[in-house]
């Protein structure tokens, strides 16, 4: 009996990776400045090897110093009922605009110092790959 409700969780993280898995290709990411600090601005670039169409989207999420990177992407994504996360405080989703076909573009400012991860959790604008295709962390100074 045990076994049972085991084995429908293992399928359907099994359903969940499956579907970005055909769509994988690289991905890299740039800050306008590595070390920023509180509230300053910064661009973030989003590039992809592979040619997207015009309706598919990427994701972009800064997941504050020493919160669940899972839990943040879980809600920003809105891909998980188990996440447990209070957005802003825990992270945020960071918006993207599409600047060419290889490239996505965001301006973003931190509200607090610290180790922030910033992940794009799917090859896609749907859920999120377990692991995300690219967390990059960013450490922000306090001034």
């Amino acid at each position: 009996m045990r076994s049972f409700p085991v084995a429908c969780s293992i399928c359907v993280l099994a359903l969940v990776a499956a579907a970005p898995a055909a769509a994988k290709f690289k991905l890299t990411l740039a800050f306008g400045d590595s070390s920023p600090t509180v509230g300053q601005p910064i661009t973030v670039v989003l590039r992809t090897e592979g040619v997207l169409s015009r309706a598919d989207g990427m994701k972009l999420v800064a997941v504050a110093p020493g919160r669940s990177m899972f839990d943040v992407i879980g809600v920003v994504t809105g891909a998980s009922s188990l996440a447990r996360a209070v957005i802003p405080r825990d992270g945020f989703g960071i918006a993207l605009t599409r600047v060419a076909p290889h490239r996505w573009r965001a301006f973003v400012q931190f509200p607090r110092a610290g180790s922030w991860q910033i992940v794009v959790p799917n090859w896609g604008p749907v859920g999120y790959a377990i692991p995300p295709p690219l967390v990059r962390e960013l450490q922000v100074s306090s001034g």
